[in-house]
């Protein structure tokens, strides 16, 4: 079984209170989970190389999740990127980021690479590289055309992944499954019907997990802390993170 590593590009809400970072995070330095607007920038400043990614994967299509993807396609066609890049988002991805990318930069789509998109529902599998997911529905703005998480397998370790999403029957399933969980905690205590909160969903997340396993928030909002529970860490930006 091999080291997870999880290396946080950003680890704010879409609000970037105090000046956080959209939230997003690179696993074993491959599979870039969400493209915050900011995403390229962050990982040319962690010396993290973007060609070096194999796979992008979207939980959704809010701006804060997704309006950093034509910068990296940017960086792809430029740095005459020859190796295939997959990626994976709800329905209607590759639709809403060409339509993008083609209205801010013309030409963008003539590459040196392909881009292989793949779109999803709930209860999906796939597998990217080394990468395997399957995807799970989770309760967000159903006015998007699906938000999803991700029930992850790497280097023989199970990790999860909520996106944005208020308390549900998936989430506690993905607490189930992981070893390493990375959870949005979007405030300390607001009561909001799309999104967690840390006084009253993360003591129901965290009872859910195995005891030995690692919690880890962001998404976050001012004020949120470790909340005093175990195994709980509060993602930082620019920080990586080995388990």
């Amino acid at each position: 079984m091999s080291e997870l590593d999880l290396r946080f590009i950003g680890t704010g809400n879409a609000f970037a209170p105090n000046g956080l970072c959209w939230n997003g995070f690179v696993a074993n330095g491959k599979y870039l989970f969400e493209a915050p607007p900011q995403a390229l920038q962050m990982l040319n400043a962690l010396g993290l190389d973007a060609n070096d990614l194999d796979a992008v994967v979207l939980s959704h299509h809010h701006g804060d999740h997704f309006l950093g993807l034509p910068f990296l396609m940017l960086e792809w066609k430029y740095s005459k990127r020859r190796r295939p890049v997959r990626i994976i988002g709800p329905a209607g991805t590759r639709k809403l980021a060409e339509q993008i990318a083609l209205s801010v930069y013309p030409g963008i789509l003539q590459t040196t690479h392909e881009i292989e998109w793949e779109e999803l529902g709930p209860a999906a599998r796939t597998r990217a590289g080394d990468l395997e997911l399957e995807t799970l529905g989770m309760k967000h703005d159903e006015r998007l055309s699906g938000t999803l998480g991700f029930a992850a397998m790497l280097g023989g370790r199970r990790f999860g992944y909520t996106g944005d999403t208020a308390m549900c029957d998936s989430v506690i399933a993905l607490a189930k499954h992981s070893t390493v969980l990375v959870s949005e905690c979007a405030s300390r205590d607001d009561d909001v019907d799309v999104h967690m909160n840390l006084v009253k969903d993360m003591p129901v997340l965290r009872a859910a997990m195995h005891e030995d396993a690692q919690l880890v928030l962001t998404h976050l909002g001012e004020g949120v802390d470790d909340g005093g529970l175990k195994n709980t860490l509060v993602a930082r930006d620019g920080e990586s993170y080995r388990f």
